[in-house]
């Protein structure tokens, strides 16, 4: 009863700690906005990911899932419109919209069909409804940080974290 218990606290711990350096390492790369700023609030990233763990009673395997969807911008933070002036850089045309402190190039706010707000942009080549709501690719990184994260953390981690659950597990069994 005791080898059981120990591996599913071992492969619990290991799959936790994938979860943490992956989504800490996507969250940290992760370029938004037209003014290229890198990183996105951890949290965001975070809530995309769910951990099933493993049980000694049922099945000794954790599972890690993950919503690979993009990321809507009015996600960021709250937005607020900036109307152009003439000078500066960044605004050569239009209005800027700066959601958090990232921004957004000839954007605006909509409140949709289904209620929810969303940044919007016009898009190019897009012949019946030429808008698009603003978002941030989040698949091709979060599978490539998970995939690069099992491996490397399995490997490093699961010896180590074996020894420390079966060492608990018997010092339990010790002073009961």
């Amino acid at each position: 009863r005791m080898v059981p218990q120990a591996s599913a606290w071992a492969i619990n711990r290991v799959a936790q700690k994938a979860v943490s350096v992956a989504t800490r390492q996507v969250a940290g790369n992760t370029v938004a906005g037209d003014n290229q700023v890198k990183g996105i609030p951890l949290k965001l990233v975070r809530q995309r990911v769910r951990v099933f763990k493993a049980s000694p009673s049922g099945k000794m395997t954790a599972r890690i899932r993950v919503n690979r969807g993009n990321l809507p911008a009015i996600k960021l933070g709250t937005a607020r419109v900036r109307l152009a002036r003439r000078g500066g850089k960044l605004q050569y045309r239009g209005s800027v919209l700066k959601v958090g402190k990232y921004l957004f190039r000839d954007a605006f706010i909509q409140q949709l069909a289904n209620g929810r707000w969303h940044v919007m942009r016009r898009i190019d080549g897009k012949n019946r409804y030429p808008i698009d709501v603003v978002k941030i690719p989040l698949s091709g990184p979060l599978t490539q940080a998970f995939e690069d994260a099992r491996d490397r953390i399995i490997a490093a981690e699961m010896p180590k974290q074996l020894g420390y659950a079966l060492k608990q597990q018997l010092r339990l069994w010790l002073t009961r």
